[in-house]
């Protein structure tokens, strides 16, 4: 059953956890943290509440003291975006980091011919609206209609830099003394995160989250006597629960190290199909996935100028691009077509090309036979390398997303290669995109764990039936309803022992539609070399 929050094990460990914060200071990550909630608070009423619209994601970002260009929403609300959850609002957060005032200064300075602190509105209108990320002419009138920034058809880019600090800064203030002076906001706990809590885990990566709820007016009651605040803890009422305990053996053979892109090893799979489509879909649990954290020692340079000013590509950067450019070419005949250019664009940037673009970019860069060549794909980038005038910005976002450090190493991604042969016909294979909100992993692992995994309904309500399955090295649980009515699952991991999740909390909630099933989460060993207990208890609410 649940862990009782008025018991004096949990009071006991509160005393514990309350005198522990007083003596530490707040970690970076643990004031990261309480950023992202009390921004998040300040836009919407509870955790369990998704961002909807690009509107809404603006607004939570600005309370959290970022300025978003409209590049930066359409990057992480794509046309298959539907919903971002909580977690997915703390990953943009990290991505996007708050422009300092020494890099507004200096970018404004490149216009500033006279180096008196002011640019003419014409030059300031002609970089807005012809450079980068163009601005519309409305938008450029209405920043050189601020009148504390802009006199005598000047812009006063020092006060501006200044203004835009204080109001980025004011912003997240604003929320944080919100959720200082709200005392239900401050109950309201997100995930097993608590103020003060020594550990800390990072936080997971955006990932779809078909069963989350969209929208809720659940406020959480008092909880005196308890300010550990969980999500279990604030819950209404529980109606029923269920718990699974399951231990892991060591497996001290195996390294828990992610695989190196310079050590994958081959597999292979041998066996009788019948005729028909087959989906060969791949799958991680995502609960030791990690950014590589080693120090760069030196940036790599993208571009540079030869005698005439021109700007050129450096060797190391074509090596890069010609790495990616290979890693697209799906079908291996040295060219891009526009679907396999289009797995490009939606990696990088999260929009597609459609075939008027494509048009125009088939007139202006090499191409045969309608599709885009080696050489045509490095110009393309020396153009925007020229949109920019040299500035590497945008180059460095699609080598980010494509898995490249700073040195231009390939750390965050493993690209891999799949060869079919068979005996009596010849295969075709094809790729097809798997969009955040298409759900065919969603579905391939419930239709593998329902069938699979042993099951265990909530008491007193046969519908709603918990699937949960060992595999050697993971455990996977799915949660089926069977019911004619949505329903609201608490899952709590706080006595698993030597665990790690794919959410990166211990203590979560979701969502389940009606007559539907969805992923709950992936367990493994935090540390494969000990033995792990995974105890997770399942909670109906009201």
């Amino acid at each position: 059953m649940a862990i009782n929050p008025g018991s004096d094990t949990s009071f006991s460990s509160q005393k514990t956890e309350t005198a522990r914060t007083k003596k530490c200071p707040p970690t970076e990550e643990e004031i990261f943290y309480k950023n992202c909630r009390a921004a998040y608070l300040t836009v919407f009423k509870s955790s369990l509440e998704n961002i909807v619209s690009k509107d809404q994601l603006s607004l939570a970002l600005q309370y959290a003291g970022r300025n978003p260009s409209q590049k930066t929403i359409n990057k992480y609300w794509t046309p298959q975006t539907a919903k971002l959850n909580f977690d997915d609002f703390c990953v943009i957060l990290r991505n996007e980091k708050p422009v300092s005032k020494a890099e507004l200064l200096n970018s404004f300075k490149q216009l500033d011919v006279t180096d008196d602190g002011f640019i003419s509105h014409a030059d300031l209108y002609k970089f807005l609206t012809k450079r980068g990320e163009r601005m519309t002419r409305e938008e450029v009138n209405a920043i050189i209609s601020l009148d504390d920034v802009n006199a005598d058809g000047r812009f006063d880019y020092l006060k501006f830099c200044k203004l835009y600090m204080t109001t980025n800064e004011q912003c997240l203030k604003t929320a944080l003394e919100k959720l200082e002076v709200d005392s239900k906001l401050r109950r309201q706990q997100f995930g097993s995160r608590k103020e003060g809590s020594p550990e800390s885990h990072p936080l997971p990566g955006p990932k779809p989250s078909p069963g989350i709820i969209r929208k809720t007016d659940q406020e959480p009651p008092s909880n005196k006597g308890d300010t550990r605040n969980s999500l279990l803890e604030t819950t209404v009422k529980f109606k029923s629960s269920v718990s699974f305990i399951i231990t892991m053996g060591v497996t001290s053979n195996r390294n828990s190290k992610l695989t190196e892109p310079n050590s994958i090893k081959v597999f292979g799979w041998t066996g009788e199909l019948g005729p028909g489509i087959y989906w060969l879909i791949p799958s991680t649990t995502g609960c030791r996935l990690r950014r590589d954290v080693k120090p760069i020692a030196e940036e790599a340079q993208l571009v540079g100028r030869d005698d005439t000013g021109e700007l050129f590509l450096t060797k190391e950067f074509r090596s890069a691009l010609s790495d990616i450019f290979d890693i697209m070419d799906l079908d291996g005949n040295g060219l891009l077509s526009l679907e396999e250019y289009n797995f490009f664009e939606l990696r990088t940037s999260g929009e597609k090309c459609d075939e008027d673009a494509w048009a125009v970019c088939r007139e202006n860069f090499e191409t045969k036979k309608n599709e885009l060549t080696k050489q045509g794909f490095m110009d393309l980038n020396l153009m925007e390398a020229n949109d920019q005038q040299g500035d590497p910005a945008d180059l460095w976002v699609t080598l980010h997303s494509m898995g490249y450090n700073k040195a231009l190493e390939l750390t965050e991604a493993c690209p891999f290669v799949i060869e079919v042969y068979a005996d009596k016909s010849k295969p075709r294979m094809k790729a097809v995109q798997m969009e955040a909100c298409s759900g065919q992993l969603e579905k391939a692992i419930c239709k593998s764990v329902l069938s699979k995994g042993e099951a265990k309904a909530m008491d007193g309500y046969d519908n709603i039936i918990v699937h949960t399955y060992k595999h050697d090295n993971w455990i996977t649980s799915v949660i089926e309803n069977k019911s004619d009515n949505k329903a609201i699952i608490h899952i709590n991991n706080e006595q698993s022992k030597n665990c790690v999740n794919n959410r990166g909390l211990n203590i979560f909630a979701v969502e389940v539609a009606n007559k539907s099933a969805m992923v709950c989460q992936h367990v493994m060993p935090l540390d494969e070399r000990q033995e792990g207990l995974s105890h997770c208890v399942y909670s109906l609410v009201s």
